[in-house]
């Protein structure tokens, strides 16, 4: 039985160009700018997030762009957030777009940079995780090149000899 080398999961990271960040009025749930967040947004929140939401007493909103990882790991970026974005009473403190690509932070008048720093906390947390697990997937790795050079398993040595290669030497 022949195993495949499995791939890095890449970190998460905000899209620092301008562009990519939009610093907006929020005007309630059904404004077109935060439509990709509906579904987050009415999806396993507390009552009390959902009125602060339905009565527009949020009135800032900021839209951050990810900056695309792999593809193949979107689903892992998606339960990583979702099992950050409460807080102990069970409030979102942010919003993930249905594709992974955006989120979605609401606060009162001068409070956006405060929910900034809640998120960038939890994204701080998730890529220390995503550090652990990519660590555990090198060793991995590393150990079915070893199993498969030793019991001669490949077809193809120089493709398992540049993968390693690989494993060993790229810091992603």
């Amino acid at each position: 039985m022949e195993h495949d080398y499995k791939n890095i999961i890449s970190h998460i990271d905000i899209d620092r160009s301008l562009n990519a960040i939009e610093y907006i009025s929020f005007n309630g749930i059904h404004d077109e700018s935060v439509l990709d967040f509906k579904e987050d947004i009415e999806a396993g929140n507390d009552s009390i997030e959902l009125h602060l939401i339905k009565s527009k007493s949020y009135k800032e909103a900021l839209i951050l762009k990810l900056k695309k990882g792999n593809e193949a790991y979107s689903d892992a970026w998606k339960e990583f957030l979702k099992e950050e974005q409460k807080t102990f009473g069970g409030s979102k403190i942010f919003y993930v777009n249905d594709n992974c690509t955006k989120l979605l932070l609401l606060a009162v008048p001068n409070e956006i940079k405060n929910k900034l720093n809640m998120l960038i906390t939890r994204l701080n947390k998730i890529n220390e995780k995503i550090t652990r697990i990519n660590s555990r997937i090198k060793k991995e790795n590393s150990d079915i090149y070893t199993t498969r050079i030793k019991e001669k398993e490949t077809r193809d040595k120089n493709k398992d000899d540049i993968i390693n290669f690989i494993n060993q030497n790229l810091r992603v």
